[in-house]
C-alpha cells in the first residue's frame, strides 16, 4: 500500500493534491516546533540559534517531500533570468570521452551553465582566475542557476577574486540521466575553459555535496587518463559526498550519530544514488564512491571543507586520510565547528550566513597562497 501511495504521489493530480497537504500541515505545525525549540536544551545544537534550528527542521521536511514526489527543475538550456551570462556548450569533438565515460547509451550532450559575477572577460587583471563549479543536490535537483547557486557563487566570487563558472550538468532524476552523464558533462565544460584559452594553471575545481564528488571525479580522470586533459591548478570540496554508494543501505542518514543534527533525509540520498547509478552499475566503484579508493593527483591542492555535525562528518575525514596517505597528495582539512551539511550552498538559507562568510574567506586566504 505504501509502494503504491509513493508511485501515485509522482503524478498529477495526486502530487499537487500531496503538495498542498504537506504545506498546510507544515503550516500548522510550525508554531508547535518553535515553542518546541525555545529551550536550548531542545535545539540540535546548543550553539544554534531558534531560527537557525526551525529552518533546519524546515529542510528536512522540505527535502523528504521532494523526495518522496521527486520533484526537480526541468532540463532547460534558455537562458531566463542569467540573460548574458548563462553560456551553451556543445560536446568537445576532440575525444576526451573514453573508458569510464566511452559509455553506449549515456552519451555526451549540448549543455549549460551561469557565470558569475559577469561573463568571463580574458585579459581581466581583476580576477586572478576561473572556478569551474558542481552545485550539490544529490544528483537529482539543483541547476547551478542564480536562485540555486547564487549564495556559494557569491562566496567564492567575493574571497577568491576568481569568475565562476556554475555548470548545469544533467541531473539523474531526468530519464537517461545517469552516470556517467554528468561526469560527461564536468568534462565538456573543463574542455571549453581551455579552448576559450583558458589554462589549466588558471582553472579551480570547486564543488559542494554530491557537486563535489562530480568534482573528485573529474580530479580522478584528469588523472587517469595520462595526458589527455591537463591538471587543474587547484580543487575546492565542499562537505562532498564520498561515499554515495552507503546510501542503498537501510537508514543510511537516520542511523547516523549526526542525524538529529542535519537536514539531510534518507528519502533524499536514495533517491539519488537509485538513479544516479542504478543496476547493474557498481554504486561503490572509484568513480561513484571515491571513500575507499584513493588515487594519485600529484600538483593539485585541494581544499576540504565540512560540517562538525553534519552526517557526512566522518566519512569525509577517512576520505582526506586516505588521499593523504599517497605521495605527492596535498588535503587542507578544514571543519567547521557546530555546522550542519553544505552550508556553502544553503547558509543563506537555514541560516548559517556568518559561518558561511568565516569558511569562505578562510578558503581565500588558502586560494591566495596556491595561485
Amino acid at each position: 500500500m505504501e509502494s503504491l501511495l509513493h508511485s501515485l504521489i509522482r503524478y498529477q493530480p495526486f502530487k499537487a493534491f500531496w503538495v498542498l497537504t504537506t504545506a498546510i500541515l507544515t503550516i500548522l505545525r510550525a508554531p508547535f516546533w518553535l515553542v518546541y525549540l525555545l529551550p536550548y536544551s531542545f535545539r540540535p545544537h546548543s550553539s544554534w540559534s531558534l531560527r537557525q534550528s526551525f529552518m533546519v527542521r524546515i529542510l528536512k521536511v522540505v527535502l523528504y517531500h521532494t523526495s518522496l514526489v521527486q520533484a526537480h527543475p526541468p532540463w532547460s538550456l534558455t537562458p531566463n533570468s542569467e540573460k548574458e551570462r548563462w553560456e551553451r556548450i556543445a560536446p568537445s569533438q576532440k575525444n576526451i570521452y573514453r573508458g569510464v565515460l566511452n559509455d553506449r547509451e549515456i552519451k555526451p550532450v549540448e549543455v549549460g551553465g551561469t557565470w558569475y559575477p559577469t561573463v568571463y572577460e580574458q585579459g581581466n587583471a581583476r580576477r586572478r582566475a576561473v572556478i569551474l563549479h558542481f552545485h550539490g543536490g544529490a544528483f537529482v535537483i539543483g541547476d547551478g542557476r542564480k536562485s540555486d547557486l547564487g549564495h556559494g557563487a557569491g562566496l567564492l566570487t567575493s574571497h577568491a577574486d576568481c569568475w565562476v563558472f556554475g555548470l548545469q550538468y544533467r541531473i539523474s532524476s531526468n530519464p537517461g540521466c545517469r552516470f556517467p552523464a554528468a561526469l560527461q558533462d564536468a568534462v565538456t565544460a573543463y574542455q571549453s575553459l581551455l579552448d576559450r584559452g583558458i589554462p589549466a594553471s588558471s582553472i579551480i575545481l570547486s564543488g559542494d555535496s554530491a557537486g563535489g564528488n562530480i568534482a573528485i571525479g573529474l580530479l580522478r580522470y584528469i588523472s587517469e587518463t595520462s595526458n589527455l586533459l591537463p591538471k587543474p591548478k587547484a580543487a575546492l570540496l565542499w562537505c562532498p559526498w564520498v561515499n554515495p554508494g552507503y546510501c542503498l543501505n537501510p537508514r543510511p542518514c537516520s542511523s547516523s550519530r549526526n542525524y538529529k543534527t542535519d537536514f539531510l533525509e534518507d528519502a533524499f540520498v536514495e533517491w539519488g544514488i537509485r538513479t544516479y547509478a542504478p543496476p547493474p552499475l557498481d554504486a561503490t566503484g572509484p568513480y561513484i564512491s571515491p571513500l575507499n579508493h584513493p588515487f594519485k593527483c600529484e600538483g593539485v591542492p585541494m581544499w576540504v571543507q565540512f560540517g562538525e555535525v553534519e552526517i557526512l562528518a566522518d566519512d569525509i575525514v577517512r576520505f582526506a586520510e586516505g588521499m593523504r596517505g599517497l605521495e605527492g597528495n596535498e588535503m587542507d582539512v578544514h571543519e567547521d565547528k557546530g555546522l550542519p551539511h553544505d552550508i556553502f550552498l544553503v547558509g543563506g538559507i537555514l541560516p548559517f550566513s556568518d559561518a558561511a562568510e568565516k569558511m569562505a574567506r578562510a578558503m581565500g586566504q588558502w586560494l591566495k597562497k596556491k595561485l
